[in-house]
């Protein structure tokens, strides 16, 4: 399993200017079952500014198997997709798109060729140039610090983190602490063992 790295940045010094658990019931209606819904990150802060939640963002490529694999396995989960739903504002960011995208004000840009593959300056940013996919980051609230998850993750591997970050726990209490007070909301089946803890850099 991929290492997770956490890092506490101020996004000004790196160049980026600057609720409780949600109960999920056995009755999944068919507007749950669509995944996991996706806004650009402009619609994120926009959300966020008036409704005030952190920002999941997935960074990916078109290319990616694993980033396939990571939309098909837990992404499309109804009770993954639900709680992402309902505790974060989710963006699917394509780290080689030729978008020219705004986050805090500050313009960024992919600095290739059009029709080359080359990597997108906030892509690169976020990750500070570790350069790996599919990854994620849990970014604050504020959208001053983030978290960094890199790697495939079924369901019940990902859903501790989802919890563990959507309800602030990093802040109060450890990872093994944490696990000890976690309860799934996944159906049994795909229940299983808990995922290592996260990585401290």
């Amino acid at each position: 399993m991929r290492k997770v790295i956490i890092c506490l940045i101020s996004l000004v010094s790196a160049g980026l200017i600057t609720a409780g658990f949600m109960p999920v019931t056995s009755n999944v209606s068919a507007e749950e079952t669509t995944g996991v819904k996706w806004y650009s990150i402009e619609e994120a802060q926009a959300l966020s500014d008036k409704n005030p939640r952190k920002i999941f963002l997935d960074i990916n490529t078109s290319w990616c198997g694993w980033c396939k694999v990571m939309d098909k396995n837990t992404f499309m989960d109804p009770t993954i997709a639900k709680y992402m739903n309902a505790n974060y504002y989710c963006v699917k960011f394509d780290a080689e798109t030729h978008d020219t995208v705004t986050y805090n004000g500050q313009k960024f840009w992919n600095r290739g060729a059009a029709g080359q593959r080359s990597v997108h300056d906030f892509a690169a940013t976020v990750l500070r140039g570790k350069m790996s996919y599919p990854s994620y980051a849990f970014i604050s609230k504020d959208r001053l610090k983030l978290t960094i998850l890199q790697g495939y993750y079924p369901p019940d591997k990902f859903e501790p983190y989802l919890h563990y970050y959507a309800n602030d726990k990093e802040l109060t209490m450890t990872w093994e602490e944490f696990l000890k007070t976690f309860k799934s909301e996944l159906p049994p089946a795909k229940s299983a063992t808990p995922p290592q803890a996260p990585t401290s850099h």
